[in-house]
């Protein structure tokens, strides 16, 4: 079998990396969200350690994120030994498995029905109505006293307007609204990023577990960075160009090649000298 190029490895994370120093505690929920997400499963502190060292983390800002993260509620520690072993909570398991369907989805919505959720010019109950449904994520805003949701009108919301149909059109200002041009930036360098690693991957032999691991959280935290900035929806949606149909094709294909290494796996080889 080949043994791995490191300098692929580098190229790789060199390309995800290339806009700056992700936030640590960010990128330590992503590292759950992707390797250790299910209940009872937990990374320890050495594995940690490993795939944050591969993207530049010191230990003294692991350290501080792993505090936050805890005094927040995200993730619970216990000692095993010496070493120390971290788990997601479950309000932090909740929270990455809403995510989670959306982040690894192959295709974007294309839901047949829309509903229009409208409150009267000046009726205070119904923008409280609206601004309730529109903290859920569910909705998008087209107005401060509309909303546009996917599939048939919900029930108990007689204060409001409710229409149901199908999207015949989609302007050019809701295209812009929905994904300005400093979103359609962090689009394209994703893509170009994303193309680069494609291209030092093609044709290599596999990584080592803790590099793919390492490889497969920059990917989907960088998808992610970019994708939860805008509200779920289908492609005509979008401004003309937008490259998020090629990013999501391209990740996904990526992930699929840097197969999720098992957590046994990581734990022995972060053990390696």
């Amino acid at each position: 079998m080949s043994t791995a190029d490191p300098q692929v490895f580098r190229n790789c994370v060199r390309a995800l990396t290339r806009d700056g120093q992700h936030r640590v505690w960010s990128l330590i929920i992503t590292i759950f969200g992707d390797l250790a997400q299910k209940p009872g499963e937990r990374i320890s502190g050495a594995v940690l350690s490993r795939i944050l060292g591969e993207v530049g983390v010191k230990p003294e800002a692991m350290r501080v994120a792993l505090h936050r993260l805890r005094k927040d509620g995200w993730i619970e520690s216990r000692r095993s030994g010496r070493a120390s072993l971290y788990q997601l909570s479950a309000h932090g398991r909740a929270q990455s498995a809403a995510a989670s369907p959306r982040i690894y989805a192959r295709k974007p919505p294309a839901p047949d029905m829309w509903h229009l959720l409208l409150a009267g010019s000046g009726d205070s109950a119904g923008a409280r109505e609206l601004e309730h449904r529109l903290v859920g994520g569910d909705y998008l805003q087209l107005a401060s006293n509309a909303l546009l949701g996917k599939g048939p009108a919900p029930s108990g919301c007689d204060g409001l307007f409710a229409i149901e149909g199908h999207a015949a059109s989609v302007p050019g200002w809701l295209r812009s609204r929905i994904c300005p041009e400093a979103l359609c930036t962090a689009y394209r360098r994703l893509k170009e990023a994303l193309e680069q690693v494609c291209e030092q991957l093609e044709g290599a032999p596999p990584l080592p577990p803790l590099q793919a691991a390492t490889l497969r959280v920059l990917l989907v935290h960088s998808w992610r960075r970019v994708l939860l900035r805008h509200p779920d929806l289908p492609e005509e949606f979008f401004p003309e160009g937008w490259p998020g149909s090629a990013c999501r094709e391209m990740v996904n294909g990526l992930l699929d090649r840097l197969e999720r290494p098992a957590l046994d796996v990581l734990e022995r080889e972060s053990m390696a000298p």
